[in-house]
């Protein structure tokens, strides 16, 4: 009779230390997906400023007189997108001012407004609002969907007085 019960409770030792395994296995895969989550939410904001900075400069660098033209977009792509690894940026610059005389701004992605808005010489710089979209792929999903996993989207807008 001894030998038996013995028995029993090794066997439910033996249940109790693997539901206690399960339980912390799990816990350390759902800590290691949620860092893995803000890591890449973090690199995205941080693409984003680093590509708001770039359209900025590129605007103020840019010579619209010569050229009769404007940057409107700018698209990079870092490392490889489709595996999951990488990040796709988009930014689109608009220009806020009111084109409509013949010294204002050359054909660009202008930005009206319902308020009287003075015309904004040919030589100067116009303020601009800047939209950055970093595009990215968890590949977790990617693991289980292949290519038609879903993205994840960044958006940083910001308005900008050159």
């Amino acid at each position: 009779m001894r030998k038996a019960f013995s028995m029993v409770t090794a066997i439910f030792v033996i249940v109790l230390l693997a539901t206690i395994s399960m339980l912390v296995l799990n816990m350390a895969a759902t800590t290691t997906h949620n860092t893995t989550t803000q890591y890449r939410h973090e690199q995205a904001a941080l693409y984003a400023k680093s590509y708001t900075e770039l359209a900025i400069m590129s605007v103020l660098d840019y010579n619209r007189t010569k050229n009769n033209n404007c940057v409107n977009t700018i698209h990079g792509t870092i490392g490889n997108y489709n595996d999951g690894s990488g990040y796709e940026v988009n930014t689109i610059i608009s220009y806020i001012g009111n084109g409509t005389t013949a010294n204002s701004l050359p054909p660009c992605s202008i930005v009206l407004n319902t308020l009287s808005m003075p015309s904004v010489p040919l030589g100067s710089v116009p303020d601009i609002i800047i939209d950055v979209y970093v595009i990215y792929k968890d590949p977790e999903h990617i693991a289980t969907s292949g290519a038609n996993a879903p993205a994840i989207t960044y958006h940083r807008r910001t308005l900008q007085k050159i």
